[in-house]
Formats: C-alpha cells, structure tokens, sequence
C-alpha cells in the first residue's frame, strides 16, 4: 500500500520545485537555509552557553570581591586581638637571656673567681706577707644586681615583685680596702694580688700621699656570686 502521508507528499512537492529551479536559484536557497542553519545553531546553542560563561563569570568574580572583604576583616580583627603584654614579655624574655649568659660567665669564672665569704681572708692573708704596710679599714660594699631589674610602671609602686629578677640574678659583692705604706710595698700588694690564683675583679684605685714615704691606697675589688646577702666578713 502506497505511503501517502502528507509530510512525504510535502517532500515531494518541495523536491519536484527545487529540481525544476534554475542552477543560481538553488545556490540562493542553500545559500539560505545555510544561513537559518547556522543562525538557529547560535540562538540554541551557542548563545545559550555564552550567557551560562557570562553568569559563571560575575558570580564567579562577586565571589572573590566577597572573600576580599573577608580576609580585610580577618585582618582587622587580628589587628585589635593584639596582646597587650608583648612588650613586656619580649623584655622579659631578654632578662631572662641575659641572665642565662652571666650565669654561664659566671660557671667559666667558678674555679677561679673568689667566693664573697673568702674574698675579705684572701686580702688580710696578703697583707700578712708585707709587713711594711697597714691596714687602715676593710669594708664590705651593698651588693648590686648584675642585671637591673625591670623598672616599675608609671604609677606603680615598686615592690618585692618588680624588684627582683624572675629566675634570680647575679649579685657583685665589693669590698673596699685601705692601706697605708711606702710606694714599692703598695706596689708589692697589688701585683701579688693581681697575680694570685683566686681572682678578684677589679674595680676603682686610688693613691694619695699622705706623708712622705707613706702614701694611702684605697682599692675596690669584686667578686660575683647568686647570694644578694654577705655572709660574715
């Protein structure tokens, strides 16, 4: 039976037309509906997926615009959250560094370095060994902090807190000697006592003539030990 649709008797019709055109009315009508082709391809293709890319695209940089406010507010947030007491913990920290080094000077000098308890019977043993010369006063010095303890703030009084050093601190002890006596004895004194294998460290050295041959020396030598308090002198 003999397929008589209407949509094949309409190809037909459409075939039957386009055979009996001229070979340039062909090329316009190709011509044509390439051009419909190609235009309903855009409209439901490509244009469509343009618009998608174009969408993409804004929320894409309204994203990262919205993450930059976010990391600028992190920031600022983190700015105001800054530890008040930094500073004084840096300073601390510096102490307490500082400290550590002295102690570690300190160990290096144990051997050698005269003990406050020992240091006034080491500068009488001395003098015993030069007869010419006299004791005149021996006398102990307030022991100083090595390192200064960290100042008090405006307005705060100071107290056993901010006088003393977190961990301890290392004490100078000095000790002030006068002796009276001819020039080359004094000179005999100090050179034994530089020379002697307990040191001492030396601080401040004075001479005055009294009446010649007798000249006064008055001389200031430390030693360092942990203790802030002289034992017996």
């Amino acid at each position: 039976m003999a397929d008589t649709s209407p949509l094949k008797a309409r190809w037909q019709g459409w075939s039957s037309r386009f055979a009996a055109m001229q070979p340039r009315e062909k090329h316009l009508i190709v011509g044509a509906l390439a051009v419909a082709i190609l235009f309903g391809g855009y409209s439901f293709w490509i244009e469509p997926g343009q618009q998608q890319t174009a969408r993409l695209k804004k929320s894409l940089a309204q994203q990262q615009t919205e993450q930059e406010q976010l990391n600028a507010q992190l920031a600022g947030l983190k700015s105001q959250n800054t530890d008040p007491d930094a500073a004084n913990r840096a300073e601390l920290q510096r102490l307490r560094d500082q400290l550590a080094a002295t102690e570690r000077d300190l160990k290096a000098f144990d051997r050698t370095l005269v003990a406050p308890t020992q240091a006034p019977a080491l500068l009488k043993t001395l003098l015993t060994r030069h007869r010419g010369l006299t004791l005149v006063s021996l006398n102990t010095l307030a022991p100083q902090p090595l390192i200064d303890p960290p100042a008090a703030k405006e307005g705060e009084k100071p107290d056993a807190t901010t006088a003393s050093m977190p961990g301890g601190n290392i004490y100078k002890h000095g000790i002030e000697i006068k002796l009276a006596g001819n020039y080359q004895d004094l000179l005999a004194y100090v050179n034994e006592l530089e020379a002697s294998p307990q040191k001492l460290l030396w601080g401040n050295l004075r001479l005055a003539v009294k009446k010649h041959p007798v000249s006064e020396l008055t001389l200031i030598v430390y030693t360092l030990s942990l203790d802030s308090i002289w034992l017996v002198v």
